[in-house]
């Protein structure tokens, strides 16, 4: 190997080995605060199986296998694990991308760890309070319209659950996404416009697929979504104006 090769390939074996250690720091938290979730693991059985019980009254959810129980704590304590150390796996991914910022947006540690997490658990609870009992509603009826008594197995309720409440915390992050995306140049404000259109279809796409085929739902998830959109398009224009404003004081000062 040449020495030219080497100092070309050496930036990209440090970029991998920082993001090793980020994520090893990361899953260390989540596995951390998943032993302290397991400790009131019935607490969150019963918070993720309330919507259930509130739309399914005459509902029983079984288990099926020795393990279930036992497997399920397991389940429910790291996805528990992941929500409570977010603020940490935050902070590793604010670490692994700033040698990337600039000087003055390096500073910016505080706020974005304050957004991220803020808009992670207003997801998550925007999906807990307003969506998951208008979903289960809709799946009680359908067991109702055809006058079945619905028996489910514990494992998929909490699946289900669990998969709908990390999803909609993980879009709320759109903005703070949008926001990178527009420093490093991947996307425009002008063309996140121009490609509203085809957003807005996509979005409903999403939505219809995501949520059961009823009109009220459907807009459940799409409405944020669409102001995510609209949000995404500020953030990525200030991020642009943030650094065209930069640009030109570095130009004064030289």
């Amino acid at each position: 190997m040449t020495k030219a090769k080497a100092d070309n390939e050496m930036p990209l074996m440090d970029h991998l080995r920082e993001l090793r250690r980020r994520l090893l720091i990361a899953i260390s938290a989540i596995v951390i605060a998943a032993f302290f979730a397991y400790g009131v693991s019935d607490s969150i059985f019963y918070v993720l199986c309330k919507p259930f019980f509130d739309s399914f009254s005459d509902g029983t959810l079984i288990g099926t296998g020795p393990a279930d129980a036992f497997l399920l704590k397991i389940k429910m304590a790291i996805v528990s694990g992941a929500v409570l150390s977010s603020p940490i796996v935050f902070y590793q991914i604010w670490l692994f991308i700033s040698p990337g910022l600039r000087t003055e947006e390096k500073k910016l540690v505080i706020p974005f760890l304050l957004s991220t997490t803020s808009l992670f658990l207003v997801g998550m609870s925007f999906c807990y309070v307003a969506v998951l009992p208008v979903a289960m509603q809709f799946f009680s009826e359908q067991y109702g319209s055809i006058k079945i008594n619905p028996t489910i197995r514990i494992t998929e309720h909490i699946s289900f659950m669990a998969q709908a409440i990390l999803a909609f915390g993980l879009i709320f992050e759109m903005p703070i996404l949008a926001y990178f995306l527009g420093r490093f140049g991947v996307v425009t404000s002008a063309g996140l416009i121009k490609g509203t259109r085809i957003a807005i279809v996509v979005i409903f796409i999403l939505s219809a697929i995501l949520t059961p085929p009823d009109v009220l739902t459907q807009f459940l998830m799409a409405g944020p979504l669409l102001i995510l959109y609209g949000l995404s398009i500020l953030v990525v224009k200030y991020a642009e104006n943030s650094y065209e404003k930069t640009s030109s004081d570095k130009e004064v000062q030289e």
